[in-house]
């Protein structure tokens, strides 16, 4: 198969979305047709993973030279997940059977050589690195980031892995030729190491007696350097480990985590901060060579890259003279044969795009977008400010808002975060939120107190707030964006799925004068019981009356719409119809969806596209159809 010619730039300034008839549904929420890519270790070949003809995710190689592409891992039951090479011949990678009903199975473990020939399958529990440039919302079961283990030169094609047992976990040496394990010298307990540039092992952290204990291997074996409390904020994180200098994450005492240098002798010598993001928790990993670090890449409003390498510099500024505006995320093999780096461009209104780039020739090679039928003129713009709470606190918020000619006050929704505690928003292509703004509605996606990557404060301040500082924190964003001209005060529904399902529901427990419906999606519904998963209700929720969406339903009377699949991981589906009856009970205005065999169905986006039609129409019932031009 022939390369597609190229055809970025894809954006080159806009001024304002330029509305036509609305953009379908199916278009925000399909699959898209690419979504990773990495190089060869020597910089001579790409792996990527795109759709195949039947729409699954199949695992291509592409020859730069030939300009051809040629699928190696592609099923008819089953999509590929993760993937990454271990030598410039050998790749392994994952896959999810999924039968197109959208059921998930356990994933499973493979390695494959470039022509798709001695295929072995592999354990079902690896811990690996990250493939760059991979986009997308899957979780991190299979694969870790890609410095975690420090620099990755494998000699026989074999990788390491935790294997856990009745008696703990032991580190294991893997061959992607026989699936066959081996020791390696490590403590008893290692759940973190870093490999040295000579793929020895030479940092292992381990868990004892309620305390992180760190060990270091020299010529002498191993030895303990230090050890620390195990709880939040306390100690650090190796990230790297390179000829007696250990680079790790931590807060060391300030309310931001950063990345600081520690030398490496007898014990940790004192922290030296070298990246600090003021206003973020500094976290990512090592862009590295086969021999050196060459940058840190990591994320604030957007994914940034900080380059100690002055030739990577250089080529990142060239690549954002030729892409403005975007996060440009460049790449090059950890030891390059070749001139070329590869290049994830995207932007808050174009999702990702991948290219190869000749650094000498200036040649660019479109590999592949993942919504190339999607206009970026026609999608709105997101921005991050920070609000001030009603008490004063600075709160973190994400706002998009239509690009219509004029400013006028819109119906909004406010997308609740999905995770307990984490991060929200991100400044980047998003399907709900430009599928709400191509309709019309300003988008709020706050980050209130307890969410993380904002400082410990932040976090913090929202423990034990259930009910509480967090639902007010969101109420809060939506009296902002009305005094800043955006939101029509009487057009307001908060809505979301898991975590963010619970806090649409309580939103309109606790501020019914704020929002005028709410909808909730495979919403948590027993939040004790998710509180019981990470730690103690009666310490963690002192207030659980104020805190249950159960006990609190009957004050729910605000137009509602509830979907709930009946195979759900997230939710059980009894929960979901327990609280729609309870709800209905006394409020005529509540709705059900019913969805088999999950709603959100990521695999096939049937039962999704679906569900976000039904969206559309609740949201233009109650607050208004929106759609701009009309």
């Amino acid at each position: 198969m022939k390369l597609a010619a190229l055809r970025i730039p894809l954006l080159l300034g806009f001024a304002s979305a330029a509305f036509a008839a609305p953009v379908p549904a199916e278009q925000f929420f399909q699959k898209p047709a690419i979504t990773g890519a990495e190089l060869s270790p020597n910089g001579r070949l790409i792996a990527i993973r795109k759709l195949s003809p039947t729409g699954r995710s199949m695992l291509s190689i592409v020859d730069p030279e030939t300009r051809t592409s040629k699928p190696i891992a592609k099923f008819r039951n089953a999509d590929v997940e993760k993937f990454f090479w271990v030598s410039d011949k050998r790749l392994v990678f994952t896959v999810t059977n999924v039968d197109f009903d959208g059921d998930a199975g356990k994933p499973g473990v493979y390695a494959i050589d470039i022509d798709g020939k001695e295929s072995v399958p592999l354990s079902e529990t690896l811990v690996r690195r990250r493939s760059f440039a991979e986009s997308g919302n899957s979780d991190n079961r299979y694969q870790s980031e890609m410095t975690l283990h420090g620099f990755f030169n494998p000699k026989k094609e074999e990788m390491l892995a935790i294997e856990v047992t009745s008696d703990g976990s032991a580190l294991k040496r893997l061959s992607t030729r026989t699936g066959v394990r081996s020791d390696v010298r490590a403590p008893n307990g290692t759940f973190l190491w870093l490999q040295g540039p000579d793929d020895q092992t030479r940092l292992a952290s381990t868990k004892r007696d309620n305390r992180i204990v760190v060990f270091l291997r020299d010529d002498s074996g191993w030895r303990q350097i230090d050890s620390f409390e195990d709880k939040p904020y306390a100690g650090y994180e190796p990230l790297l480990y390179v000829d007696g200098t250990m680079y790790a994450r931590a807060f060391n005492g300030k309310d931001e985590a950063a990345i600081y240098r520690y030398e490496v002798g007898q014990a940790i010598g004192p922290p030296e901060q070298i990246i600090s993001a003021p206003g973020f928790d500094v976290t990512g990993h090592f862009d590295v060579s086969a021999t050196s670090m060459r940058g840190f890449r990591f994320t604030t409003d957007a994914e940034n890259t900080v380059w100690f390498d002055p030739q990577m510099q250089a080529v990142q500024k060239e690549v954002d003279q030729l892409f403005p505006g975007m996060a440009n995320t460049v790449s090059r093999s950890t030891r390059s044969e070749t001139p070329y780096v590869l290049i994830d461009t995207h932007s808050d209104v174009q999702d990702h795009a991948y290219l190869l780039y000749n650094t000498e020739t200036k040649n660019r090679i479109l590999l592949g977008e993942a919504r190339g039928d999607l206009d970026p003129a026609q999608m709105s713009r997101m921005s991050m400010v920070r609000y001030t709470a009603r008490d004063g606190a600075q709160v973190p918020l994400f706002v998009t808002v239509p690009g219509l000619p004029e400013k006028k006050k819109l119906p909004t929704v406010v997308l609740a975060g999905p995770k307990l505690f984490q991060r929200n928003g991100l400044w980047q292509w998003n399907a709900e939120v430009q599928f709400l703004a191509s309709r019309g509605y300003v988008v709020l996606q706050p980050e209130p107190r307890g969410v993380s990557g904002y400082g410990e404060r932040h976090a913090k301040a929202g423990h034990q707030q259930w009910g509480r500082v967090i639902h007010d924190d969101v109420a809060d964003a939506v009296k902002w964006a009305v005094q800043e001209g955006y939101t029509d005060p009487a057009r307001v529904c908060i809505i979301g799925t898991e975590y963010g399902g619970y806090t649409a529901m309580m939103g309109l427990v606790n501020h019914p004068e704020t929002y005028q419906c709410g909808i909730s999606w495979s919403g948590v519904v027993d939040l004790e019981t998710q509180i019981k998963l990470m730690g103690d209700p009666a310490k963690d929720m002192p207030d659980q009356r104020a805190a249950s969406l159960m006990g609190n339903a009957a004050r729910i009377t605000r137009p509602v719409l509830l979907a709930y699949g009946k195979d759900d991981e997230t939710v059980p589906y009894a929960q979901g119809r327990k609280l729609y009856d309870a709800i209905h009970a006394g409020n005529a205005g509540a709705e059900w969806l019913s969805y088999e065999p999950t709603v959100e169905d990521r695999k096939t986006a049937r039962n999704r596209i679906d569900l976000w039609l039904k969206i559309e129409a609740f949201l233009g019932k109650h607050i208004g159809a929106a759609t701009p031009g009309s």
